[in-house]
C-alpha cells in the first residue's frame, strides 16, 4: 500500500480582509499546504475570500468573540482536518481603537479592544488545543501564530512614538504576545509552539494608504515565516520578513 500523503492544514481567523485574506491567497498556493481554513464573521458577505478559487479552501463561520461560534468552527473544523488534526492556527483577526490616554475613554471600546485582540485568541487557542494535539502527536509539532504588531513590543515603545492614539492597541497586543510565550511553555510538552509575528504597516482597511507595504509584499514572506517556523523561533516574536522583534 501507498503510504498516505501528509495532509497539512492551516486555520486563519478573520479571513474576509486584509492581513487575513492576503495570507489565505498566498497559502493556497503553498504546495506543502493541503487544506486552508478561512474563518469570518460573515462567510456569506465575505466576496473577496469567496473569489478565490482553490479547491484546498474551506470557509468557515467564526466570530471569534462568540463562545458559542468558536465551538461551532471547531466541530466544522474537526469535521475537515479529522484523523490529521490541525497543524497550523493563525490568530489574524483583531482590531484598532484609537484612544489618547488624556482623551475620550469609553469602558465599552476598550473592553471591545481587550476582547478581540486578546482574549479572543485566548478562546480560540483554548478551543482548538485537541486538535492541534493531534497534529503535533501525528507528526512531531504543530504551531500556532499570533499576528501581532511593533506597537505590542515594550522595549520598542520609545522607537514607535508615533500617534499617541495607539496606547490602547498596543496594550491589547503587548498581551498577546505574552499569550505567545505562555502558550510556548505551557503546551512544550504537547509540542505545539507559538510564535508572534508583526506583519509591517500594510496598506488595509486598518492600515491605510499611507502604509508602506501593499498587501502582497507582507503576506507573500509572512505565510512563507509561518509555514516554515521551528523549534527554535518557539515563543519569539518577529517581522514578516524574519527579523527579530524585542
Amino acid at each position: 500500500p501507498f503510504p498516505e500523503k501528509i495532509m497539512v492544514s492551516i486555520l486563519v481567523t478573520g479571513a474576509n480582509r486584509g492581513i487575513g485574506l492576503g495570507l489565505v491567497r498566498q497559502l493556497v498556493q503553498e504546495p506543502s499546504v493541503s487544506i486552508v481554513i478561512a474563518t469570518a464573521r460573515n462567510v456569506d458577505s465575505a466576496k473577496d475570500l469567496k473569489a478565490i478559487n482553490s479547491p484546498k479552501l474551506h470557509l468557515v463561520p467564526l466570530e471569534v468573540v462568540n463562545e458559542d461560534s468558536i465551538a461551532k468552527a471547531h466541530a466544522k473544523v474537526t469535521e475537515i482536518v479529522g484523523a490529521n488534526g490541525l497543524d497550523f492556527l493563525v490568530n489574524n483577526a483583531g482590531i484598532f481603537n484609537k484612544y489618547k490616554l488624556n482623551g475620550e475613554m469609553d469602558k465599552a471600546g476598550l473592553m471591545e479592544q481587550f476582547e478581540v485582540n486578546t482574549v479572543a485568541p485566548i478562546l480560540v487557542v483554548n478551543k482548538f488545543h485537541d486538535l492541534l494535539k493531534k497534529a503535533a502527536g501525528n507528526k512531531g509539532s504543530a504551531q500556532v501564530a499570533n499576528i501581532s504588531s511593533a506597537l505590542g513590543s515594550i522595549d520598542f515603545a520609545p522607537q514607535m512614538d508615533g500617534p499617541p492614539t495607539t496606547t490602547i492597541y498596543s496594550m491589547s497586543k503587548a498581551a498577546l504576545n505574552m499569550l505567545t510565550r505562555k502558550l510556548s511553555l505551557e503546551w512544550k510538552a504537547d509540542k505545539i509552539r507559538a510564535t508572534s509575528f508583526c506583519p509591517g504597516w500594510v496598506k488595509t482597511d486598518m492600515g491605510t494608504e499611507a502604509a508602506m507595504l501593499t498587501l502582497e509584499e507582507s503576506t507573500i514572506p509572512l505565510a512563507k515565516q509561518i509555514i516554515g517556523l521551528k523549534e527554535e523561533n518557539n515563543g519569539l516574536y518577529y517581522r514578516y520578513n524574519g527579523e527579530t522583534l524585542p
